[in-house]
C-alpha cells in the first residue's frame, strides 16, 4: 500500500512541473519566432561535463644523493553544467542556438536535426565523436560511469565532452512562456473637425 500511495505523489509531483521541451511545435503554439526565443528562461535537461587532463612531469636531482627524481601529478580540469541549470540563447536561427551559461562569449551549441513540431533543441559538441568512448581517467576525479562523445572549446580551451546518458536537450519553463501573449491596439485619435460636426 505504501508503494502505491508513494507512487501516486510521484506522480503528482511530475504532473505539477511546467519544465517542458524546448520545441518548434511549442514556439508554434504559442506564437513565437526564433526572434523571441533569447527573452525566454532556458534550462538544460541533464548534466553536461567539460574535461582536460594534463600530466605535469617534474624531473628534480635529489641533493643527497644526487639522483634525479621524476614526479607525476595528473592535472583534471572539471566544468560541470548540472541538470537544470539556467541558460539564455545568445543568438537563435530556426534549427540552432548559441546558448550562454556564464559569460556573453562563452557558448554552447544546441541543434535541432529534424524539421518536425515535435523536433527538440539537442546539445551539439563542436567535435562529435562517431561513437562514444570510455577514455582512461582517474578515478578521483568523479564522474568514472559517464561517457566521452567529443570535444568543445570553452573559455578559448578544449575539453572532452562527458554525459551520463543521452544527449542533454533544452527545455523551457512553460509558465514564463504567458509573458509573450500581448493584447494591443493603435488609437488613431479624434480631429476637432469631427466633434463639431456630430
Amino acid at each position: 500500500m505504501r508503494s502505491i500511495l508513494f507512487l501516486m505523489i510521484m506522480m503528482a509531483v511530475a504532473g505539477c512541473s511546467s519544465h517542458v521541451p524546448l520545441t518548434k511545435g511549442l514556439l508554434k503554439d504559442y506564437g513565437l519566432s526564433v526572434n523571441d526565443i533569447p527573452k525566454l528562461q532556458l534550462f538544460v535537461s541533464d548534466g553536461i561535463l567539460l574535461e582536460k587532463h594534463a600530466i605535469k612531469i617534474d624531473k628534480n636531482i635529489d641533493a643527497t644523493d644526487y639522483s634525479l627524481k621524476k614526479v607525476e601529478d595528473y592535472y583534471v580540469k572539471q566544468i560541470y553544467f548540472a541538470n537544470g541549470t539556467p541558460c539564455v540563447a545568445k543568438s537563435a536561427a530556426a534549427d540552432k542556438l548559441m546558448v550562454a551559461f556564464e559569460r556573453w562569449s562563452d557558448v554552447l551549441s544546441f541543434a535541432s536535426n529534424t524539421g518536425g513540431n515535435k523536433a527538440v533543441y539537442f546539445y551539439q559538441p563542436d567535435k562529435k565523436f562517431s561513437r562514444d568512448t570510455i577514455k582512461a581517467r582517474p578515478r578521483e576525479a568523479g564522474f568514472h560511469d559517464w561517457k566521452t562523445i567529443g570535444e568543445e572549446v570553452y573559455s578559448d580551451t578544449t575539453y572532452s565532452v562527458l554525459i551520463k546518458n543521452e544527449l542533454p536537450f533544452l527545455i523551457v519553463d512553460k509558465s514564463s512562456l504567458k509573458n509573450f501573449i500581448l493584447e494591443s491596439r493603435r488609437v488613431s485619435g479624434v480631429k476637432q473637425t469631427e466633434i463639431n460636426f456630430k
